[in-house]
């Protein structure tokens, strides 16, 4: 049987990852060449298959009844940069603390700490009556970046930003509410890498999923 093109190929491969979501080349390399695969990218472009978002950045847009169609969301576009230019990306602080429900404040501005260098990310325009989005990197120290996994890294810089002072029973509340079990019994693998004060949290976090 004859193998199916590149870019049959690059296409079920998007496909299977679903729409809404965003793939870089690295994410086609077992399906050809490096040339063969932008090629296949490139027709799939030009189709209007594909949305390029970026620079190496490709999604395949989710229809939506009221705005046309909708591309990814600015998480899901900074994984992806994170694995086409091979660093660590991971929300500030004080987002920390909203994602993990111990704050309300919602910063005005997306910001992420990386342990690459200092940059901005621009996300152009998929759509004329969209606009386009600069996202700033901050370089930080490693030690802020060392968690083992997500909720680790979560839970201890949004506990940070929030403050020990501030922190009491409903700060404790929402965060247990928030978290499911399985991820309170994650947060023992970052016991070592958290303040004392966290890593009490977090133990009796993880207690409550036991």
């Amino acid at each position: 049987m004859e193998r199916p093109s590149v870019e049959k190929l690059v296409l079920a491969r998007i496909e299977e990852r679903g729409r809404g979501s965003v793939l870089v080349p690295k994410d086609f390399r077992d399906l050809g060449s490096r040339g063969a695969v932008a090629v296949a990218l490139h027709r799939l472009v030009k189709r209007e298959v594909l949305r390029n978002i970026g620079n190496g950045l490709y999604c395949m847009p989710t229809p939506d009844p009221f705005l046309g169609e909708t591309t990814a969301s600015i998480d899901d576009i900074m994984k992806a940069v994170a694995k086409r230019d091979g660093i660590t990306l991971r929300p500030t602080g004080a987002r920390a603390a909203n994602l993990i429900g111990i704050s309300t404040q919602v910063a005005a501005r997306t910001v992420y700490l990386t342990n690459g260098r200092a940059r901005k990310i621009r996300i152009p325009r998929s759509r004329p009556d969209h606009i386009e989005q600069v996202i700033p990197l901050r370089h930080t120290s490693a030690r802020y970046m060392n968690a083992r996994t997500e909720i680790g890294y979560l839970v201890i810089q949004g506990c940070r930003s929030h403050g020990r002072k501030h922190f009491g029973k409903e700060e404790y509340a929402a965060l247990s509410h928030r978290l499911p079990p399985a991820a309170k019994r994650e947060l023992l693998q970052d016991l070592d890498t958290a303040p004392a004060w966290i890593a009490d949290i977090m133990r009796r976090l993880a207690a409550e999923a036991q």
